[in-house]
């Protein structure tokens, strides 16, 4: 039993890496994944094993994850296109 308890948790451990892994070109350090890891189950573990579902959970709940998480999904994410405004829109 205590086997098949190790198994399933290191399934779940790999299922985690995988989903942390878009985090705008994947986090780059073992300490970046690590720092996701715990809000990615207890947040968005609905999400798990799909990536992309993750990344977007961890983005929309970024008030709600840890200031360790945050600091990475912030130093990934990707720049806001720039807002047009309404004078360049009317032209």
């Amino acid at each position: 039993m205590k086997a098949q308890a190790a198994l399933k948790a290191q399934a779940a451990l790999a299922f985690a890496f995988l989903a942390l892994a878009p985090l705008a070109a994947s986090a780059e350090t073992q300490e970046e994944q690590n720092a996701c890891m715990n809000d990615a189950f207890n947040i968005c573990g609905h999400a798990i094993p799909d990536r992309d579902r993750v990344g977007a959970c961890l983005a929309q709940n970024i008030k709600r994850i840890s200031s360790a998480c945050r600091t990475v999904m912030l130093r990934y994410q990707k720049p806001a296109a720039p807002a047009r405004s309404k004078l360049s829109a009317r032209n």
